[in-house]
């Protein structure tokens, strides 16, 4: 269906996607339409822009997406299921991820982008291709950047993927997997150093590892248990 004559909101949206999937072609991504999300594959890694219709939109009234960023990575998870011991539930293939638009700042001439950032407006036929390609030029800018550090395991640990990440276990996972435990350590200290009040749950999380009792507190608590854990 034809972007500007889409009327349903799941049609617009699919008509989008559609869009970005041929702009977003010379950086290696697909559209995939099924589970509405936009995925190449670079080595081992699966790169995912997830996009998600907001739960008000209405034909002729409201049409807008949002958009999740993910890092994936197979060998991942046969890695978790070979230790079991010294991981975190789900044992899945997460690496790394968060909305996108917290990876837009570079787009707009500064270093941290908004939540917000990465939504677009779709419900104006007439506006709809420019949003888009407004859209895939802060991609290009600043997400594909996004990638190629959330892909490495020395950048990830300063990264903006690896300070908003919503699941710092899984990534200190990725790094254990990679045979870095020195790694480990460094996105450690930077949580800590960034994120104030936060010790003390890492702590209990440490001890709660050095126990031999699961983890089941907070991202803090998660990330200290996991620490002690891999390393």
């Amino acid at each position: 269906m034809d972007l500007d004559a889409a009327v349903r909101p799941a049609d617009v949206i699919a008509a989008a996607g559609a869009w970005l999937g041929a702009e977003l072609a010379p950086s290696g991504f697909v559209w995939v339409p099924r589970s509405k999300r936009l995925q190449r594959q670079v080595g081992t890694l699966v790169h995912q822009v997830h996009v998600q219709a907001y739960r008000g939109n209405r034909a002729g009234q409201a049409i807008r997406i949002g958009t999740m960023l993910n890092v994936r990575e197979v060998a991942l998870r046969s890695w978790r299921e070979a230790n079991l011991g010294r991981v975190m539930e789900p044992v899945d293939d997460f690496v790394c991820g968060h909305l996108l638009g917290y990876a837009s700042g570079r787009s707009n001439g500064y270093v941290y982008g908004d939540a917000k950032d990465g939504d677009v407006d779709l419900t104006d036929p007439a506006q709809r291709e420019m949003r888009l390609r407004a859209f895939a030029t802060m991609f290009h800018e600043a997400v594909l950047p996004w990638f190629d550090e959330a892909s490495d395991p020395e950048r990830i640990v300063g990264s903006r993927a690896g300070d908003y990440t919503n699941n710092p276990s899984a990534l200190v996972e990725w790094l254990a997997s990679r045979d870095r435990p020195d790694l480990v350590g460094d996105y450690a200290d930077r949580y800590l150093a960034r994120t104030p009040g936060a010790q003390a749950s890492f702590e209990r999380g440490t001890a709660r590892a050095e126990a031999g009792v699961p983890h089941k507190g907070d991202i803090a608590e998660g990330l200290g248990w996991s620490v002690a854990r891999l390393c």
